[in-house]
């Protein structure tokens, strides 16, 4: 079964032409991976040869790729511009109007109301943007032209144009219709192609898998993931740190996103959850970020790096966290 091309005569993306450059697509790498589809997939070879001619380079989709907002912004710079009062406001007016889907989602899934909405929130203000790149020149951009040549983020890129197509193909998709961000993430949640074929769920029960316009199959995914990456039901995100005088902010140090000591260790250097909790070995992380005066830090728990497996960013897990604990403040 092939998907549906649709070409329509004298077709641009006028949306984003000022982005592109005339310049094609890899040829060689383009036509490896078109064989790999026909051989792996029975794709038609030239289907995809034509659907890949319509492609250009984007200066765009590259320069994004290369400086990430989690990257080029401070921690109090971020935070400024992801939990503000209308972040809040919007998040509480989308949680009362879903309160019985949310509800729902927490009894399935076992991820907290505040949790979904805050990552909603974060992703694309409650689905409000979802973004305007066409998904098939962000990926395919990103698969055979990844800036720097990095060569494991070309192949993961190309795994994902990979999912894509044979998505598009399940689902009936036309390739260049779909929209979504620099990185080619899709819908309200902003999942890439991957987990969108595995975990994404018609939580409405229409027989559709609508992440762009169905509020309940986006909060029932966005559930679903979390499930699927580790969340523990009724466990803690993140708790700030009760820091002793002198200078402990080494133990933050590390790099990936898991636990790597407990409560009992940190106890043992001064640094407390301002929360209670009642289990030394409960497994947590000590993260540390500048303020615009000092550094402040915070305990993570388990559920704190599932969050990261959503982005893996501290900056991103931190403004989840953050503004999903003003709107779960607003809804007491």
């Amino acid at each position: 079964m092939r998907f549906k091309l649709i070409f329509l005569a004298g077709f641009v993306f006028s949306a984003w032409s000022s982005i592109v450059i005339s310049e094609p697509l890899n040829t060689v790498l383009v036509e490896n991976f078109v064989q790999e589809m026909v051989g792996k997939h029975s794709f038609d070879e030239t289907e995809l040869t034509i659907l890949f001619s319509k492609i250009k380079r984007s200066v765009t989709i590259s320069n994004s790729a290369a400086r990430p907002a989690e990257k080029t912004r401070t921690w109090p710079e971020y935070r400024k511009r992801a939990v503000t009062a209308a972040q809040i406001k919007n998040g509480v007016k989308f949680w009362r109007k879903n309160k019985k889907t949310l509800e729902r989602a927490r009894k399935v899934y076992g991820v907290p109301e505040h949790i979904i909405v805050a990552i909603l929130g974060i992703e694309t203000r409650y689905g409000k943007i979802t973004g305007n790149f066409p998904v098939l020149s962000s990926l395919s951009n990103l698969a055979f032209h990844y800036p720097g040549g990095v060569k494991h983020r070309a192949k993961l890129f190309r795994d994902y144009l990979e999912q894509y197509l044979l998505l598009c193909r399940e689902e009936g998709f036309d390739p260049l219709l779909i929209k979504g961000s620099y990185a080619g993430a899709m819908g309200m949640i902003q999942f890439m192609p991957t987990p969108f074929r595995r975990i994404a769920v018609d939580f409405d029960g229409d027989g559709k898998r609508d992440i762009w316009k169905s509020n309940s199959d986006a909060i029932g995914s966005v559930g679903n993931y979390l499930m699927d990456r580790g969340w523990v039901r009724g466990e803690r995100v993140f708790s700030s740190a009760k820091m002793p005088t002198d200078n402990m902010f080494h133990l933050a140090e590390g790099s990936g996103i898991r636990t790597n000591t407990d409560l009992a260790t940190l106890a043992l250097a001064g640094i407390y959850p301002n929360e209670s909790d009642p289990s030394g070995d409960t497994k947590v992380r000590l993260w540390c970020l500048e303020e615009e005066i000092g550094t402040a830090c915070w305990i993570g728990y388990h559920n704190f790096s599932v969050i990261g497996r959503y982005n893996p960013r501290l900056k991103y897990m931190m403004v989840v966290a953050h503004l999903g604990n003003e709107l779960l403040e607003k809804m007491k």
